[in-house]
């Protein structure tokens, strides 16, 4: 008599359920590395370079397991920079002196190690901040920094130097210090911060009286001239190096709205960031939204919203409110923010200030932050969204996808596309799909979401599978999908397998000695051993989802069965 069997799933790991109804295939998921004051990175500048870098590819490791993808990379702190520059000189934080050059050449190896893991590197430069002038007299590298090359561009406030936006000569030393970034260089992108004057008692007299031709009032000749220099920097970059996204981060409020009293971009610091946009000079910003909804933070989304012409809105995070001891935000109050831009139509992605405030390790709330996103809104992989109003570029499909059992996996192989010496491909996209082609708008079939080989090895935990392989270039453009033939491992009609709500029933002519269930990426969520002929098990506990049982029978027979959670 055959043994009927009631088995409650107990899972081997968490599974966590979006709160979204759709994953995003498409998102910037960002973060700030600060370099000054060794904020992040490196963690001391007496390091050798060897530990500096495993530093580096320890936290960008972590960055890739939560798929995270795109770093902002501090290039520039206080008129010094972490690139090989005859203009600036070299950052302190790095060579633990004021003297040395770099010990090695940081920017590139920070771009190298970033494009390894499939992520975009964007240099974070600060233009006009230039610190204090003890800073400033520190440095011995043939009188470099800014204050001694040209100290007839300095104005202090607030004990603190900075470059004079008012005086065009200041335009035409930064545009020609960042040609020199963008010409030795390959960063995705360029982003800006304290792209702003620091207040309104900002001692520029001189500058109004000898460059305001045009008469205007203080205020609107501060807003013109970043303007104006926003502008001269773009035309630099399209000559310089045209591939190059242009990005800023500017005050989270760009002008209050009723029964708010927030500092402003446009009016307190005289950043008039939409106007770039609307100007065409800048692709994405990233508005340092760095409060709650006391301050207005899904309407202040809605008004970037609405003077973004359709560029990209990344929300920059207050990760660091977590444990800055004035504020005590918890990790949820972050990941609920992630949840609120994701609901926000016309947002495509957050970025967190900063690095040690998001990575495990770093202190409690940091970690529970990290694993939150990990296991839930980062669960799966997110390609970076297209600008089509910068360029579009159409790369072409993987040529000869083949899938071949070998050793109990599938050995899948392709070739480059036909036009990839045109367009060259940054990485390939897998996804599995069983009797039928895959959906690539379905991100949740991505079994390798990024791979720059063009051969991968996976589970066999599925009859009749097959694999597409798609194709994505620089300019995050995929291209249409090549797909391998039908691969059937096994089949065998005496097993039954039916599904009636959250109930499997399994029935076997022989003892069922195992039931495996893996995810869509062959990950184990649950193993069961229930020796009987029949099986029914309650499946209530799983997250939404595809899975696949793999059912072993007596006398070594594997089926392998699809099934939707």
């Amino acid at each position: 008599m055959k043994k009927l069997l009631l088995l409650t799933l107990v899972t081997i790991e968490t599974l966590a359920v979006f709160a979204q109804t759709n994953v995003p295939k498409r998102e910037v998921r960002a973060v700030w590395l600060e370099t000054v004051d060794k904020l992040d990175w490196p963690s001391s500048s007496s390091k050798t370079e060897s530990a500096q870098k495993k530093e580096l590819c320890d936290i960008l490791d972590n960055f890739a397991a939560a798929n995270f993808n795109t770093i902002l990379f501090q290039a520039q702190a206080r008129g010094d920079v972490a690139w090989i520059s005859s203009i600036q000189p070299a950052m302190v934080e790095f060579t633990n002196n004021y003297s040395s050059a770099l010990p090695y050449d940081v920017a590139q190896f920070v771009i190298d190690e970033c494009h390894k893991r499939c992520m975009e590197c964007h240099a974070t430069i600060i233009p006009y901040r230039l610190g204090t002038a003890t800073r400033a007299n520190s440095y011995k590298q043939t009188a470099k920094h800014p204050y001694k090359s040209h100290p007839e561009l300095c104005v202090t406030y607030n004990n603190q130097l900075y470059l004079d936006p008012g005086n065009p000569a200041t335009t035409e030393y930064l545009v020609e210090l960042y040609r020199e970034l963008l010409s030795k260089y390959n960063f995705d992108g360029v982003s800006f911060d304290y792209c702003r004057y620091p207040g309104s008692a900002f001692d520029d007299a001189a500058s109004y009286k000898a460059y305001n031709p045009e008469g205007l009032p203080k205020e609107d000749w501060r807003r013109q001239n970043i303007n104006s220099f926003i502008s001269a920097f773009y035309d630099m970059v399209q000559e310089t190096n045209p591939h190059v996204k242009v990005g800023a981060a500017p005050i989270g409020t760009y002008t209050n709205l009723p029964g708010y009293g927030n500092a402003t971009a446009y009016g307190s610091y005289y950043q008039d960031a939409c106007q770039w946009v609307k100007n065409g000079d800048c692709h994405t910003l990233y508005p340092q939204m760095y409060w709650n909804e006391t301050y207005g933070f899904t309407p202040n989304m809605a008004t970037w919203v609405n003077n973004m012409e359709g560029r990209q809105f990344v929300v920059g995070l207050a990760a660091y409110k977590m444990v800055d001891g004035k504020n005590d935000w918890e990790a949820s109050d972050v990941t609920e923010q992630v949840d609120k831009v994701r609901k926000q139509e016309g947002t495509c992605g957050v970025c967190f200030f900063r690095a040690k405030n998001v990575l495990p390790g770093q202190g409690t709330k940091q970690t529970e932050l990290y694993n939150l996103l990990k296991d839930n809104q980062f669960k799966y992989p997110a390609h970076i969204p297209t600008m089509e109003y910068k360029e579009v570029t159409l790369p072409g499909s993987p040529q000869n996808v083949t899938a071949a059992l070998v050793n109990g996996q599938y050995q899948i192989t392709w070739e480059k596309p036909d036009n990839a010496n045109e367009n060259p491909i940054w990485y390939y996209c897998i996804y599995r799909e069983n009797e039928g082609s895959a959906d690539i708008d379905d991100i949740t079939t991505a079994i390798i979401a990024k791979t720059q080989q063009t051969s991968v090895t996976v589970p066999a935990i599925s009859s009749n599978d097959t694999f597409s392989v798609t194709a994505f270039d620089m300019n995050n453009y995929e291209s249409s999908p090549s797909t391998s033939s039908i691969c059937d491992i096994t089949a065998d009609n005496a097993v039954t397998f039916t599904k009636t709500g959250n109930i499997l029933e399994i029935s076997a002519p022989d003892t069922i000695n195992s039931v495996i269930i893996t995810d869509i990426a062959g990950k184990t969520v649950l193993k069961l051993a229930p020796m009987t002929e029949n099986a029914s098990i309650d499946c209530n506990s799983l997250a939404a989802g595809t899975y696949f049982a793999k059912i072993s029978v007596e006398n070594n027979r594997e089926i392998v069965k699809k099934f939707i959670k």
